[in-house]
């Protein structure tokens, strides 16, 4: 019976790509679910009477068990390799002349109920079924110029004919380097952003933002769209705890089970989490939020000798003190709330958590907030009243610079207006030192501009690594070089500089201290960066959501890694719980002493 059934899916399908039926309802990817939906009901209606039709003369059929086999799974698995590939490289959706979201939700059906043996004829009728593979160009633009690739998608199943079937993957090899082609139509484009690096571009990716969260074609559709998405668009797939193609059918077998809203964004969530990349963002997900509580402790944290640590209170009448290291939440050993909070919060590594997730770690869905602290080395028990506020752990600064005590000048990049860098430097450049202060964020775009100051010639700092768009899943390194030219009409700044970096020290201020460090003076001190650098994509999900994610591979200039292992101190300087308790900055002032010094 599930071989008729998927038999007569597919003829549907089949008939619908041959004859390009045009059915009387309009359709606008901006306008969401409803016309898709729409579209989409009216097929499956007339596969329904087709169905009812034919089975007026058959004997009843056995039911068929409930739950999902691991069939089911393996097949909607090859699904998402043959469906995800194709998408990104088969002419007939880089043109937009078919809806690669409306061709899925239709071989669901057809593939998830199929026998093995079956799976492999109904993909290649598909594949057949999608045109001739002409992009009306000449192919030999698409040779990739051999610099520095970075080789992220493992396509390496497409050869396996005993996996594909024979046709199915001669077929699918014929899609070989993609020349360079008109995208505005593609389900990833690729646009230059404010530095002139190509980044991709998902705008054409529907958010279907009144989807049924209990329609497992969507949600799976879903699922599919952000895994292909990371397989071709993701820099640094290499490098995870988990094997990505492995993870596919654990993700699939949960998005099947669930049925809600909760279950399917924490299923995303999850799968974005284990990208272990601190620019994962999945915006307008609101379980994510309740799933760490809606009350907030008003205290920012930081880390000191292994313990999790009050480093600034922030309501006048909170009960926690500077110093408090915090043991427990609601009863809770601290260190298994926060594997419950990583398991939908990405991070790089398990030990750098502050930057993105501090500010979820501490909250409840209780009001009044139990939290066990150790202070003056006794353990007890306070009652926090949570806020529903969410409390930033990042640096700021109120002004661009400060003359500090010995003449040292100090530069708060948080602070800096943009433009106003070379009036800041004009105002230190009789210092006797300079401190620049990259735990927090620069507010201004100065990779370059400070570097002028601080390098003398121009330098390799690093190597960046974009996306192709011959060859989808390969990255292509560039060289970049920072420093001052001969006739470049600036004034060097030559006393010591001391660059402070910490766990909170991320992306821009990352890229930033890669660019500055070749300084003859330029010293680097404090604890281990975060390790997520790169320019960041946003992709859209079904149900209005989108994922942010680095969307660039950033390596050091001889190819080494940088991301989640960070950038490494000159001189190692951490804070204690003692100094946190006494509201010390034991790493500014290890920055004064050594330029002193």
């Amino acid at each position: 019976m599930m071989v008729f059934l998927s038999k007569l899916c597919l003829m549907f399908i089949l008939y619908s790509n041959l004859f390009n039926v045009k059915m009387n309802l309009s359709y606008d990817k901006g306008e969401g679910r409803m016309n898709k939906m729409g579209k989409r009901s009216f097929r499956f209606l007339v596969l329904m009477l087709t169905l009812c039709l034919m089975l007026t003369s058959c004997a009843p059929a056995p039911q068929q068990a409930t739950g999902n086999s691991q069939a089911q799974v393996e097949n909607l698995e090859k699904l998402y390799l043959v469906w995800g590939y194709t998408k990104y490289h088969h002419p007939t959706f880089l043109f937009g002349e078919k809806d690669w979201d409306e061709e899925l939700l239709n071989l669901i059906p057809a593939v998830s109920g199929a026998k093995e043996k079956e799976v492999n004829d109904i993909l290649h009728e598909w594949f057949v079924s999608l045109g001739e593979i002409d992009y009306d160009v000449d192919a030999e633009n698409a040779i990739l110029q051999e610099e520095k690739k970075f080789v992220q998608a493992d396509t390496s199943w497409i050869e396996d004919g005993t996996y594909l079937g024979k046709e199915l993957s001669e077929d699918m090899q014929r899609l070989g380097p993609i020349p360079s082609i008109y995208r505005v139509n593609a389900p990833v484009n690729f646009t230059a952003n404010a530095m002139g690096t190509r980044v991709p571009d998902f705008s054409n990716e529907p958010l279907y933002e009144d989807m049924d969260y209990s329609d497992q074609g969507y949600r799976l559709l879903s699922l599919f769209r952000l895994w292909n998405a990371m397989e071709y668009n993701y820099p640094y797939l290499d490098i995870l705890d988990h094997n990505w193609h492995d993870l596919l059918p654990e993700y699939i077998a949960r998005m099947l089970q669930g049925e809600n809203q909760e279950s399917y964004e924490l299923t995303l969530a999850s799968l974005g989490a284990k990208l272990q990349d601190s620019h994962i963002t999945l915006y307008n997900a609101k379980y994510t939020i309740l799933e760490a509580g809606i009350y907030g402790v008003p205290v920012e944290i930081m880390q000191a000798e292994g313990e999790i640590v009050v480093s600034n209170v922030l309501k006048e009448d909170c009960p926690l003190q500077l110093g408090d290291v915090i043991r427990e939440l609601d009863g809770k050993d601290i260190r298994d709330v926060l594997a419950e909070r990583t398991e939908y919060l990405s991070v790089t590594t398990e030990d750098k958590f502050v930057n993105q997730i501090g500010h979820f770690l501490l909250r409840s869905n209780n009001k009044d907030i139990e939290l066990t602290v150790l202070r003056d080395g006794t353990e007890q028990t306070i009652k926090v009243r949570g806020e529903m506020e969410y409390y930033p752990m990042s640096e700021t600064a109120e002004q661009p610079y400060e003359i500090l005590e010995g003449n040292i000048g100090l530069l708060n990049p948080a602070a800096l207006q943009t433009g106003s860098l070379s009036s800041v430097m004009r105002q230190l450049k009789s210092t006797d030192g300079l401190i620049i202060d990259f735990r927090q964020y620069p507010s201004d775009y100065i990779v370059y501009n400070l570097a002028e100051y601080l390098v003398n010639g121009t330098k390799a700092f690093l190597i960046y690594a974009v996306p192709t768009e011959s060859e989808p899943g390969v990255f292509v390194g560039h060289i970049k070089y920072s420093g001052r030219l001969e006739n470049a009409n600036i004034e060097p700044y030559e006393k010591p500089v001391v660059v402070l970096m910490n766990e909170k020290t991320q992306s821009q201020a990352e890229y930033t201290i890669m660019s500055i460090r070749n300084g003859e003076n330029v010293t680097v001190m404090g604890e281990n960066s975060v390790g997520s650098d790169g320019d960041v994509a946003y992709l859209p999900l079904p149900g209005g959501m989108k994922m942010m994610f680095t969307s660039q591979g950033i390596y050091t200039p001889d190819g080494g890694q940088t991301q989640r292992i960070g950038l490494a101190p000159d001189i190692e300087v951490h804070p204690t719980i003692e100094g946190i308790k006494e509201g010390r900055d034991e790493l500014m002032e290890a920055a004064v002493d050594y330029i002193l010094g």
